[in-house]
């Protein structure tokens, strides 16, 4: 189970500021304001998160070298720093998309949300480490943010961590960490000159804020501004799943007369199986930086669990489930009885026999979750009983997936939702 992600940030930028006194034990922190207003310029991509069995319990020692820290050293690094920038400016959801390895819907919403308030991010300069892997590093970005009606420019510091993928291009990563990489961040975050960079960068904070009192109040409120507009857009989105449900409800209840003579759309074929297209590693997790299973080699056929927005694919490799990038993939699909559902929707039908189709089609056609789970084609309701007066326990987005317990006859799924009994319309999950 991962940490909370802003826990982790003021973790982070605590040990910065308080390198020797900072514990990893320490769940519960008190941060200068300010520190937190520096965490909320950016929405948190780039700071690592952890296990809590990290937490608990202490890696292997790691040689933590004592270097010091380099200014604008790595031309490839300045560049996605200054690339991510501009993107985080204009929103740039799909250009973030090619610089960092995942991205959370939440924090792209939060992304769109703050573009609205900053102008431009100024006098990019990028303090560098090297990282506890060949061709990584840590960087610690500086930047003056300038807000829309504010002339003063905000000084800020934030933490990532660049690593450079198979094809030879930097990106920020965002994800899970062993133990080992986790200490040999925190050896370097405690480190001297780290928290003299971040206790210039606080002394520049506190002096801006004190020339223009109208922005010390707008920073005051701007982490709540953000969290208040986002909880209004994700009520939004619910509130139009709602509504697109009950027109849905009505369409069942009363279903348009169908002809006869009128051929049915066969349903898609479910992508159950994938084929290599060149010879690929296959990984532990969806991650470049994660251990090598093996190698799949081009044209080998294996068994898919699911399909990931940010990339990857979960796959059956020897007998246990592993990652392959979606892009050396190919979808096999079953054209044998892709033609034989063509084959019958092209057929007359007798009376009872298009009843029986009707019917087949309201229960949702053939078999979901084949890997114990059902995910979501759209957004969806979750509710407390399998009809569309009960009541709503949430909804799920498009990729979620829960736990399925039955697939039932009348159209439902029954799921595991949130620790309790929930219920989804069939025909909106896969």
């Amino acid at each position: 189970m991962n940490l909370n992600s802003d826990g982790w940030k003021q973790r982070v930028l605590l040990a910065l500021m308080e390198a020797r006194d900072w514990t990893v034990q320490h769940r519960k922190i008190s941060v200068p304001v300010a520190v937190i207003i520096l965490v909320g310029l950016l929405v948190g991509v780039s700071l690592l998160h952890t296990s809590k069995g990290a937490e608990e319990e202490t890696a292997e020692s790691v040689s933590i070298p004592e270097v010091p820290l380099e200014e604008n050293a790595v031309a490839a690094v300045n560049e996605l720093m200054n690339s991510y920038y501009t993107a985080l400016e204009d929103a740039d959801i799909e250009k973030l998309d090619h610089l960092v390895n995942y991205i959370s819907d939440s924090n792209k919403l939060k992304i769109q949300k703050k573009s609205n308030y900053i102008d431009k991010y100024n006098n990019i300069t990028c303090y560098t480490k090297k990282g506890p892997m060949e061709d990584s590093y840590i960087v610690y970005a500086y930047q003056e943010v300038k807000f829309y009606d504010y002339d003063t420019p905000v000084p800020s510091l934030n933490t990532f961590v660049v690593y450079k993928n198979e094809e030879g291009s930097y990106y920020i990563y965002e994800g899970d960490m062993d133990d080992n990489v986790l200490q040999y961040f925190n050896g370097l975050s405690a480190q001297e000159d780290v928290a003299n960079l971040c206790t210039t960068v606080q002394a520049k904070y506190n002096e801006a804020i004190a020339q223009d009192e109208e922005l010390a109040d707008f920073m005051n409120s701007f982490n709540d501004r953000i969290s208040e507009e986002v909880a209004q857009a994700i009520a939004e989105v619910e509130q139009s799943a709602s509504a697109e449900d009950g027109e849905e409800s009505g369409a069942e209840e009363e279903p348009a007369p169908q002809s006869e003579d009128t051929p049915t759309e066969p349903e898609k074929p479910k992508i159950t199986e994938v084929e290599t297209i060149d010879t690929v590693n296959v990984r532990t997790s969806d991650s470049e930086m994660a251990d090598k299973l093996g190698k799949a080699e081009k044209g080998m056929r294996l068994p898919l669990v699911e399909k990931r927005e940010n990339g990857w694919s979960k796959i059956v490799f020897e007998g246990k489930e592993a990652f392959i990038k979606s892009e050396f993939l190919a979808d096999v699909v079953d054209t044998t009885e892709g033609q034989q559902q063509a084959s019958d929707t092209q057929t007359e039908q007798q009376p009872e026999e298009a009843s029986q189709s009707q019917q087949q089609s309201s229960s949702g056609g053939g078999l979901v979750g084949s890997d114990g789970k059902v995910t979501a084609k759209t957004t969806v309701n979750v509710r407390s009983s399998a009809n569309e007066s009960g009541e709503r326990l949430g909804v799920i987005y498009e990729g979620e997936q829960l736990e399925l317990v039955m697939q039932q006859a009348d159209g439902w799924c029954k799921v595991k939702y949130d620790g309790q009994t929930g219920y989804v319309k069939t025909e909106f999950v896969e």
